[in-house]
Order: C-alpha cells, then sequence, then structure tokens
C-alpha cells in the first residue's frame, strides 16, 4: 500500500465539500434528483479511482458498487 499525500487527503476533502455544496445548491434551486446521484457519482468515482491507485481492493470495490449504485438512480427518474 502506498502511503497517501497531503494533496490527495486534500483533493478528496475539497471535492466532498463541493459536492456538498452543489447538492445544497440542487435541493435549493432545482431539486433534480439526477443531480444530486450524479454528484454523489462523481464523488465516489474519484473515491474508486483514488482507492485503486493506492492498492486498497475492499475500499476499491465498495466504491466502484456505490458509483454503479448512484448512475442507475440518476437513470431511473429520467426513464418515466
Amino acid at each position: 500500500m502506498k502511503k497517501k499525500s497531503k494533496i490527495w487527503v486534500y483533493s478528496e476533502m475539497v471535492l466532498l465539500f463541493l459536492g456538498f455544496l452543489l447538492a445544497l445548491w440542487n435541493g435549493m434551486y432545482i431539486n433534480s434528483p439526477a443531480l444530486l446521484f450524479g454528484i454523489l457519482a462523481a464523488v465516489f468515482l474519484f473515491r474508486a479511482i483514488e482507492r485503486y491507485y493506492f492498492k486498497l481492493k475492499t475500499e476499491f470495490f465498495f466504491n466502484t458498487a456505490m458509483v454503479l449504485i448512484f448512475i442507475l438512480l440518476a437513470v431511473m427518474p429520467l426513464l418515466k
């Protein structure tokens, strides 16, 4: 397992914070579940890539599964 540098840790924190702000903005103005699930999928995709890079297999598979679930949840309201 590689040691995480501070830039990785800070970039994940910034991404989570920006995702939170975007989710709040979505709830106040747009109110779209597809956008909310898309935001969550982007956050977990970054985490999955990071876990793959640092060779954390269990967390990689968990984050990849979360990405697939959130993409599925984002697409389902658009099919109606």
